[in-house]
């Protein structure tokens, strides 16, 4: 269930030259895991351009907000969080989370 779902009420459509919808659904389809790979290497690479001291804590906020704009993604696409066979939005949101989540411990334990 979703929040913000164009399909259910009547909302002013744009001429847009893309499809939004089309661009969910080829993310719903099973391309998280490689978007996911994509988008945590970014931050990595922009948190490695920083001094080194406080690198792990700005990779650990990058991929926090990496988490939530999966998160806005999952809201949108309207797609159910769980019960697929294949990862969805809300797992790339999890896997930022839980990567964001062990950087901070390693971050603590002085790595």
């Amino acid at each position: 269930m979703a929040t913000f779902n164009p399909k259910i009420r009547p909302w002013r459509r744009l001429n847009l030259p893309f499809s939004l919808s089309a661009g969910f659904r080829s993310v719903a389809n099973g391309s998280v895991l490689p978007g996911w790979v994509a988008v945590s290497t970014l931050c990595t690479v922009i948190a490695a351009l920083l001094p080194g001291s406080s690198a792990l804590w700005s990779l650990a906020f990058l991929l926090i907000l990496a988490g939530y704009v999966w998160l806005g993604v999952g809201l949108t696409a309207g797609g159910a969080p769980f019960g697929r066979g294949h990862l969805t939005v809300w797992d790339g949101a999890l896997l930022s989370f839980a990567t964001s989540f062990g950087v901070q411990a390693a971050a603590h334990l002085g790595a």
